[in-house]
């Protein structure tokens, strides 16, 4: 179960059928950690913190999926920031997003305890003049199976144009605690 919660998801547990799928118009931004990434998720969803950085984002019912967002950051004495983002992936796994960043998007399978589970990730490179590079990581943890739910469908789907279109700083920040 630890290992269910780390990763965003809960024991499962049986029901009728599934509540409808959020309206993309019931949305909100988030603006994390003074606006490194902005971008929206269903407007009914929880968000925590973690001083030390992290966010996670999910619905308050069983089997709900849970997003996660972490953003690590490196630095360079000599890689331009520029080249530092275009090499962060394997050139075979990269797209470019609108705002020219390049991102990579997949889906990893986990299990525990026999419980098999999908993590749905999208990994951005945001390059930070002059030599420093943001990765910024958002993983969707649901269980196996679940993106057949039209509801867990429709999630996936906001959560992907949302990423897509997200808003991600090249400004530099101040590392450690972030005040709440």
């Amino acid at each position: 179960m630890v290992f269910l919660n780390l990763l965003g998801c809960s024991k499962p547990k049986q029901s009728a059928e599934s509540p409808a799928a959020p309206k993309q118009s019931d949305l909100k931004t988030v603006n994390y950690r003074g606006g490194i990434v902005r971008f929206s998720i269903p407007s009914n969803w929880l968000e925590e913190y973690e001083p030390e950085g992290g966010g996670t984002f999910y619905e308050s019912r069983p089997n709900s999926g849970t997003l996660r967002l972490s953003v690590l950051s490196f630095d360079s004495s000599d890689k331009p920031a520029e080249e530092m983002a275009r090499t962060a992936f394997p050139q075979d796994s990269v797209e470019l997003l609108p705002g020219g960043f390049p991102m990579r998007h997949y889906v990893t399978p986990a299990k525990e305890k026999g419980e098999a589970l999908d993590i749905h990730r999208w990994e951005i490179a945001v390059p930070v003049p002059p030599h420093s590079l943001r990765l910024v990581c958002f993983a969707h943890t649901i269980i196996a199976g679940q993106q057949s739910d039209p509801r867990i469908a429709k999630e996936l789907k906001i959560l992907d144009e949302s990423i897509r279109s997200a808003a991600f700083s090249q400004q530099s920040g101040i590392t450690g605690a972030y005040p709440k």
